[in-house]
């Protein structure tokens, strides 16, 4: 009878030690209403990435954490940096177009039932990261940042899915370094012309 008891004992501490130290868990997909969008150059009309024209990543921080917006003014490297406390998480393909499926995200450093922060990065192209989709030229694109409590609690209760947050991500080509210097010449003559008047 004490053998059991002892068994039973171990059992529930192990149980515990493993509950209070349970990770955050999201479900990382979309849906056919938060699409991942980009230019099509053939047609210049707003289309789904084609299935396996590119990837997202998951981008997640615990909950209340700064974020810098993406904007394209820096590189992915120097942004990922200004995000000291984020995480870049899992990277799953599109498939099918414009829609995507990456299954339930573990969130290292987030809590079970914690909030977390979140943010969709993707590219097109078979690129392996962001950076590398950047330097090519491909089109990228950040969502905003959100903010949800995670999963992980209760291992027969899925956890939530950042579907019911994320309300799709439409992708912008890299600019090229010739376009960026004609802003600015044109930028430079607007200053100079208003001084004139």
């Amino acid at each position: 009878m004490k053998k059991y008891l002892s068994i039973i004992a171990v059992a529930a501490m192990a149980a515990y030690a493993t509950s209070a130290l349970a990770q955050g868990q999201l479900g990382f997909n979309n849906l056919s209403t938060s699409l991942v969008q980009y230019t099509d150059p053939a047609t210049s009309l707003l289309a789904k990435v084609p299935s396996g024209g590119g990837k997202v990543q998951l981008y997640y921080a615990p909950g209340g954490a700064a974020f810098v917006p993406w904007n394209g003014s820096l590189t992915p490297s120097a942004w990922l940096t200004a995000n000291a406390a984020w995480t870049l998480g899992p990277i799953t393909g599109i498939a099918p177009a414009g829609r995507f499926n990456g299954n339930i995200a573990t969130l290292t450093g987030v809590a079970a039932g914690a909030d977390a922060s979140f943010a969709v990065i993707s590219w097109t192209g078979a690129y392996g990261s962001f950076d590398e989709a950047f330097t090519a030229g491909a089109a990228t694109g950040v969502s905003p940042k959100y903010t949800m409590a995670t999963g992980g609690v209760d291992p027969l209760v899925p956890p939530p899915s950042i579907s019911a947050q994320f309300p799709g991500l439409i992708l912008q080509p890299v600019p090229e370094p010739s376009t960026l210097a004609l802003a600015g010449l044109g930028a430079a003559a607007l200053l100079i012309f208003r001084r004139r008047k």
